[in-house]
């Protein structure tokens, strides 16, 4: 457990776990040993990392308590008493599109996810299809610096801005939180400046300018 999916673990608050990916079986092992969940759910597209985790399943002596399934997203995937979906380590825009698949995800699920890339693309797509970030939170793996957030499918309570797609709702409380801010601003600024040079569109170069004057202290 490092300190991506710890974090992805505090932000679930139910009872049966399913990990979408899941990384060699460590999200759900934790969870169920540490009495996070009753039961749980290890789910991959490929069948060797699959393997992995059906090994370390067993190595903790817990294949009673959690079911690897071979699945593309949450295509094999059934709801019956699952609470919180995690979906981790993926880019935005592929977390998008496994959500956009499984209806029952929006039947009171707990969301907790974690995009590797694209961020702002993922925030785009959940508040344009009903979903709302409830917490956000910034943690590193290494020396990368990754959000993470618990999302419902409930109408959006904020507005969507240039800001919020960009930094989210994640805080400079941390040195988490300060080091995503300032990745961010960064991005942005690089962002910017290749379309001011580029002259391509000289009004979004503008705008991602000033909004990495934001947090580009931090």
């Amino acid at each position: 457990m490092d300190n991506r999916l710890t974090a992805c673990a505090e932000l679930c608050c139910g009872r049966v776990l399913c990990d979408v990916g899941t990384d060699h079986g460590y999200l759900p092992c934790y969870m169920v040993e540490n009495g996070l969940c009753t039961k749980a759910y290890a789910c991959d597209v490929a069948p060797g990392p699959l393997s992995s985790a059906k090994e370390h399943i067993a190595q903790h002596g817990l294949e009673d308590k959690i079911m690897a399934i071979l699945s593309d997203g949450l295509e094999n995937v059934e709801k019956a008493d699952i609470t919180d979906v995690v979906i981790a380590g993926m880019g935005g825009e592929l977390i998008a599109d496994i959500i956009s698949r499984c209806s029952w995800l929006k039947e009171g699920i707990n969301l907790v996810l974690q995009p590797m890339t694209k961020p702002d693309i993922l925030r785009q797509w959940l508040y344009d299809n009903g979903f709302s970030v409830k917490k956000e939170k910034a943690c590193t793996k290494g020396r990368f610096v990754y959000s993470v957030m618990q999302v419902r499918y409930e109408k959006p309570w904020y507005p969507l801005t240039r800001e919020y797609l960009h930094y989210g709702f994640v805080k400079n409380d941390t040195d988490a939180g300060r080091c995503y801010l300032r990745n961010r601003s960064e991005k942005l600024k690089k962002i910017g400046s290749g379309l001011l040079c580029g002259g391509t569109d000289n009004e979004l170069a503008t705008q991602l300018l000033e909004l990495s004057k934001l947090h580009e202290n931090e």
